[in-house]
């Protein structure tokens, strides 16, 4: 061995010795700067990548939320099919984080929402509140073809989604509140265990669909009062997986959604968290912190590795340019892969700002200390005509609201506090002279500046409503318009009635002294157009009654008398009425009674119109050898029912709609030969709801007629045996 060797030999094992030493004292006291920044680059990469991608879906949510919210007001609350097809096909080409996208319509009927799910769910949610229920249906759902059919979000039966994601508590609740949230609201995370959909408060984030939540924004129009009115929320599941993990990140566990001033998730101090806010919501992202800490049999290896290390070096002074070149090679597959990087990077850019671009929906950010906009959507310069730039100077915003809704909208932004969440909607004044009518909904908080002194920021969307706002007020005056007809009409009918009686009761009291010849005898053939005077007298006060009975109705003019009535008592006065009629006719009235009737607080001489009125209507219809029962009975809870039932000639659906409009006529053989103004039913109908009540019709044609008068449970006083004891 030459000296050169040695010298060599020595050096390399000096180095090692001294490597081994670095080693165990890396064993014991760990390198935790190196750790630090290993840990703060994973968490960068979670939150920089997870808010980005989360902020996509938001603004694909709020884009296609306001073109269903004007394509539902347009289409009386209805969502065409093909409409939402093409909204959501362009929402996962723009959003690939998402598993699928539905819409949870708001009815206020139990069966119409059962209706409208059973394609795409199982089940529905029912929310409960002092005026009524509303149910919540998923009336649209669609599955990104892109995602295989096995995935989570469309896994329950038949491809519909399972209950746990349509009406379950962690479903059911954040619905609840996007309903009165004009932010995005996240549901609890879901999973698959066993086979079945459960939700879950964390879990551990693996291949993609194995995990994910509902990201939900409610769909606002405008009722006939002018305000803002719940169409429905719209829902898009996101694949956590997709959205929070990636193929250079350790496992990942993901606790949430929870209030943003909620406990984090746990207090493990083995792992390392990120909280990713969403308004008032937070994600919590936790995974392993790095160990350089060893046992004692990695003090060994340690001790081994660095003797090794000692003859590796030698050998590695000899392959020194080998070892530069394959740096070199991996420099530029590094380059290459940040290039990647970063035109990924610019796509993502530029696929949110032609999202923003192509809407009406106009993001914004602003000071609301200096009352300027840090940063607006070019889309206004289109809406109002003014650049963007020049919506940023100072003061130009407040400057630029009407003048009618200038105190209003001050008060209103000086009354926010940070957190808060608002919608404030006023008018703005256009470059050409128009007024826009603006919806605005913000959310504010503070932040410091560079001085560091703290300023309260907004930031939220934008929204131009004066299409909405225009179609109500020609709502309103049309509707306006046409109470003032009607108005009008049952004035005139009321007063042409009223006239009309006075000299129509003269002419039958003449008639009648002339028919019975009170005054001495005027011969057979006068005699006989006496009596046809008579006859047609009376029939025209009766439709003249009719009328005026119809007109008083209309203009709230009818007051009724209410008393203690024995509806037995009243009902056996109606069928001896019209038993004599009935049986010139060939017909047979029957009473049914099962049990003793209640006695009610009803108009009595009311009552008794309607229920003459049905059964006239059965005699009038029920060809000869027919029969007409008369039956009545409590139903608690829902009320004192009275029917009338005849085996007459019947109607067809589109002729019970007829009967029961005004002045409305069946055109048939039986009724050709009675006259009549078809007011009977109507009038029967309007006073049956003056006493809380509802008058229902049930026909089949060649069959017969079942009309129902129903009295409210609270018109029953007490049982007919009480009274008699």
């Amino acid at each position: 061995m030459n000296k050169a060797s040695i010298i060599r030999y020595g050096a390399t094992t000096a180095l090692g010795l001294t490597m081994s030493a670095a080693l165990l004292s890396a064993a014991t006291m760990g390198d935790r700067a190196g750790d630090s920044e290993r840990e703060a680059a994973v968490a960068q990469s979670i939150a920089m990548g997870s808010a980005q991608s989360l902020q996509d879906v938001d603004l694909n949510l709020a884009a296609m939320a306001q073109a269903l919210a004007v394509s539902a007001m347009a289409q009386r609350g209805q969502v065409p099919d093909p409409l939402f097809e093409s909204l959501a096909r362009r929402f996962f080409a723009l959003s690939d984080d998402t598993q699928g996208i539905a819409f949870f319509r708001a009815v206020p009927d139990k069966d119409t929402a059962i209706r409208l799910a059973s394609p795409n769910a199982e089940g529905i949610a029912q929310f409960n509140s002092d005026t009524g229920s509303m149910f919540m249906a998923a009336s649209h759902a669609i599955r990104d073809k892109r995602i295989d059919g096995s995935q989570l979000a469309f896994s329950g039966s038949n491809g519909r989604m399972p209950l746990t994601l349509v009406s379950g508590p962690a479903v059911r609740e954040r619905i609840g509140e996007a309903l009165n949230f004009d932010l995005p609201k996240s549901s609890s995370l879901f999973t698959m265990r066993d086979g079945e959909v459960v939700a879950v408060d964390r879990d551990t984030l693996g291949r993609p669909g194995k995990t994910g939540f509902w990201r939900l924004l409610a769909v606002r129009g405008i009722n006939a009062e002018g305000r803002p009115q719940p169409l429905g929320v719209l829902a898009a599941f996101v694949d956590a997986s997709a959205l929070f993990a990636g193929q250079d990140l350790p496992p990942l566990t993901l606790t949430g959604p929870m209030q943003s001033n909620g406990s984090s998730a746990g207090n493990d101090d083995s792992r390392n968290k990120v909280e990713l806010s969403t308004g008032d919501q937070t994600f919590v992202v936790a995974f392993p912190k790095a160990r350089t800490s060893l046992a004692l049999s990695g003090w060994l290896v340690a001790l081994l590795g660095g003797l090794i290390a000692a003859g590796t070096t030698f050998f590695a002074m000899q392959n020194e340019n080998n070892g530069r070149k394959d740096a070199e090679r991996r420099l530029s597959l590094h380059k290459r892969e940040f290039k990647k990087r970063t035109q990924e990077l610019k796509r993502s850019e530029d696929r949110f700002r032609r999202l923003a671009e192509s809407t009406n929906v106009i993001p914004w950010a602003a000071d609301l200390k200096n009352s300027r906009f840090t940063y607006i959507g070019p889309q206004v310069e289109r809406l109002c005509g003014y650049p963007a730039e020049s919506w940023r100077a100072r003061g130009f915003w407040s400057d630029h609201v009407h003048p009618e809704n200038r105190r209003q909208f001050a008060d209103r932004i000086s009354q926010l506090k940070a957190g808060d969440h608002a919608t404030i909607e006023y008018k703005v004044r256009s470059a050409d002279g128009r007024v826009v009518h603006m919806r605005n909904m913000l959310t504010l908080m503070e932040s410091r500046t560079k001085s560091g002194e703290t300023i309260l920021v907004a930031q939220g969307y934008m929204l131009d409503i004066t299409e909405m706002q225009t179609a109500q007020a020609t709502l309103d005056e049309a509707r306006r318009s046409a109470e003032q007809a009607n108005r009008s009409k049952s004035e005139f009918l009321a007063n042409m009635s009223h006239e009309l009686r006075t000299p129509l009761n003269s002419v039958i009291g003449f008639a009648e002294v002339m028919k019975d010849e009170v005054f001495g005898p005027i011969g057979e053939r006068y005699r006989e157009y006496a009596e046809s005077v008579h006859s047609s007298g009376k029939h025209l006060l009766s439709l003249i009654n009719d009328v005026l009975d119809l007109s008083k109705i209309e203009a709230g003019k009818i007051e009724l008398v209410e008393e203690e009535t024995d509806l037995s008592v009243l009902l056996s006065k109606c069928r001896q009425l019209l038993h004599e009629r009935a049986s010139h006719a060939g017909l047979h009235i029957r009473l049914e009674i099962p049990v003793p009737l209640p006695f009610v607080l009803v108009d009595g001489r009311r009552i008794k119109q309607v229920i003459l009125n049905l059964m006239s209507n059965a005699v009038k219809f029920t060809p000869p050898g027919g029969r007409i029962t008369l039956r009545a009975e409590l139903i608690a809870p829902k009320g004192l029912k009275i029917s009338v039932i005849d085996t007459g000639i019947g109607m067809t659906k589109e002729e019970v709609e007829v009967a029961l409009e005004q002045f409305g006529q069946i055109d048939n053989e039986l009724s050709r030969q009675h006259d009549g103004t078809g007011l009977g039913l109507p009038i029967a109908r309007s006073l049956a709801e003056l006493h809380g009540g509802s008058l229902g019709v049930e026909s089949k044609k060649d069959a017969g007629t079942t009309v129902e008068l129903w009295l409210p449970l609270s018109r029953v006083q007490s049982k007919a045996d009480d009274k008699v004891a």
